[in-house]
């Protein structure tokens, strides 16, 4: 369940910087779109101007004049405004925001847009503030007309169009990066919602089998009841027979247990059963089977383990045990254990008839003493 919790924590914790980046893509988006917009009023207002100069220059209209002074000022504004991110990031000793192309069409001297509107600004001025006629002609309006339509347009219009195919690539980038994120986010909630349906079924699952188990269902190789242990051993007895694998099984006799029992008492007694329980727990494989068949008898099931490989086992668990400190063992009483050690047999038909087999192999051999391992 924790597992859960923090794969959907770390989902939305995904979700949310998704958000918060999408935000930004969309702001930067929305000033492209308004940077391509104003590059295409550019073009008008290039238009707008020449013709009310021009039309000023035949007429003398005021009205034409201010209407071409008010566009010039708008154009100039508008490109000023165009710049200033770059002349910005220049003042701070950063990269411009313009790309390189953006950079070539405005400073470079194949198009110097920027030359370019301040050499037309200053002939719009010139045109309309002319007091003084030479001879009887006015200023000649074609070379304003040409000068505003020929280079300057063109260069306009690359402008325009560099601006509006960044502003479509962003938006491509846009589209996909929501279509793949939108997805994302729906797989790790869809991934998200099986692992909590997993783990819940088999929390059930656990929680069914702790009912037979005498220890907690969360531990990697728990202890079973006898119940329990010869329903597992049972299905493994029958897939080492189907597969023709080995099988071996350790049968413990703790030593001098009776005398714990009458001279300790119960509760001493329980102490000591848990001590060896717990040991067995913790030198046991993962892949082992640890039953308590009697109040005091532990039998351990080693899959896919010869004889010879559960012998050295079991000498591995004598000196365990033997070896244990005073301050390790409950009341400090020396705990030793006995065991018996027999292998799968072709004859072997039920669980009883093997672990019977090694603790007559511990009878049989009980004058040497504790602690012993002995083989059916």
């Amino acid at each position: 369940m924790l597992t859960s919790i923090v794969y959907l924590l770390l989902g939305g914790l995904l979700a949310i910087f998704v958000h918060i980046t999408l935000e930004k893509v969309i702001q930067a988006q929305a000033n492209v779109a308004q940077e391509a917009n104003i590059s295409g009023q550019q073009r008008m207002l290039l238009q707008r101007a020449s013709l009310f100069a021009t039309a000023y220059l035949y007429s003398e209209d005021i009205a034409a004049k201010q209407t071409s002074l008010q566009a010039l000022g708008t154009m100039q504004a508008n490109h000023q405004l165009l710049l200033e991110p770059h002349y910005s990031a220049l003042k701070n000793g950063l990269a411009s925001p313009l790309s390189p192309e953006l950079q070539a069409l405005y400073f470079t001297s194949d198009n110097n847009v920027s030359d370019q509107l301040n050499a037309f600004g200053e002939q719009i001025y010139y045109a309309l503030n002319l007091q003084v006629k030479q001879g009887d002609t006015k200023l000649d309006a074609k070379a304003l007309m040409e000068m505003a339509y020929t280079p300057l347009l063109n260069s306009l219009n690359e402008v325009a169009y560099e601006y509006e195919s960044q502003d479509n690539e962003r938006m491509s980038t846009l589209k996909l990066t929501q279509f793949v994120v939108f997805w994302l986010i729906v797989a790790i909630m869809v991934i998200g919602f099986i692992v909590i349906i997993l783990n819940a079924k088999k929390q059930r699952k656990n929680l069914a089998i702790s009912k037979i188990l005498n220890v907690n269902s969360e531990q990697t190789n728990p202890m079973f009841n006898r119940k329990a242990f010869e329903l597992s051993a049972s299905k493994l007895i029958a897939t080492a027979r189907r597969h023709n694998e080995t099988m071996s099984i350790l049968a413990f006799d703790i030593d001098r247990f009776s005398r714990i029992l009458t001279h300790q008492g119960h509760e001493v007694a329980e102490d000591v059963l848990s001590h060896v329980a717990q040991g067995l727990l913790t030198i046991s494989r993962e892949s082992d089977y640890l039953g308590r068949v009697a109040d005091d008898k532990f039998v351990l099931l080693l899959p896919k383990t010869s004889a010879a490989q559960a012998l050295c086992l079991a000498n591995k668990i004598r000196a365990f045990f033997n070896d244990m400190q005073v301050h390790d063992v409950p009341n400090g009483i020396h705990v030793s254990v006995s065991i018996g050690v027999t292998e799968l047999e072709k004859e072997d038909s039920m669980l009883q008839h093997i672990i019977s087999r090694a603790e007559d192999a511990l009878r049989g051999k009980e004058n040497q003493g504790n602690a012993r391992v002995c083989m059916a």
